[in-house]
């Protein structure tokens, strides 16, 4: 693994295709520690509406976010995937685990659509740690070199999760998103709920 220049490397899935297969594996995860996980794609008028918010006034949860990436060559018969981490997700990233949210970024470890069957490999990336936009993926000898903003195993991913992850109400999460988008806006990086033209799928564990 190494930081590269993505240059002309391209994808041939888009975020939603790897969000299908990414979410079910973070779920998985975060099932062998909490009882309830829910993943959520906000919009201000349903999930941040009045009646959402009566509904689980009450709550008691905590809040993770993680941005779908997609992997990409530099040609069609390359044994190397190219992850690009784009800076908007970078200062999103930063920005809401002052909240109490912090949020990953996931990326399926394919290089055509067949492998994207039956749960293929992710890679799973500390984005508040990280300075590098793309990097270089070795898939003969993923585990060569990982630096310390990867996670290494589900355990250590769960350990971060958890650690800086609070307790909080439903009120707590909207207004935490609601203040994630208002920086965002200051500082060129808004669009709806999202982190500049990128939404994160939130997950509330109980």
């Amino acid at each position: 693994m190494r930081d590269t220049n993505t240059g002309k490397a391209k994808s041939f899935i888009c975020e939603r295709t790897a969000e299908y297969i990414i979410v079910p594996k973070l779920t998985s995860i975060l099932r062998s520690r909490f009882k309830l996980i829910v993943p959520i794609f906000p919009w201000a008028t349903r999930e941040g509406g009045n009646l959402s918010k009566q509904i689980h006034k009450n709550d008691q949860f905590r809040v993770v976010g993680m941005f779908p990436r997609r992997p990409k060559l530099n040609s069609v018969n390359s044994l190397n995937i190219i992850i690009k981490i784009n800076h908007q997700i970078l200062v999103g990233a930063q920005y809401s685990i002052k909240f109490g949210i912090p949020i990953i970024a996931g990326c399926p470890l394919t290089k055509n659509l067949w492998e994207l069957d039956n749960s293929p490999e992710c890679i799973w990336i500390k984005l508040e740690q990280r300075s590098q936009d793309d990097f270089e993926i070795d898939t003969g000898n993923i585990q060569s070199f990982i630096p310390d903003w990867i996670f290494p195993s589900e355990e250590l991913l769960l350990n971060y999760l958890s650690e800086y992850s609070i307790l909080m109400d439903y009120q707590k999460a909207i207004e935490s998103f609601k203040q994630t988008r208002g920086f965002l806006r200051e500082t060129g990086y808004y669009r709806y709920f999202g982190i500049g033209g990128y939404k994160p799928v939130y997950f509330l564990l109980m």
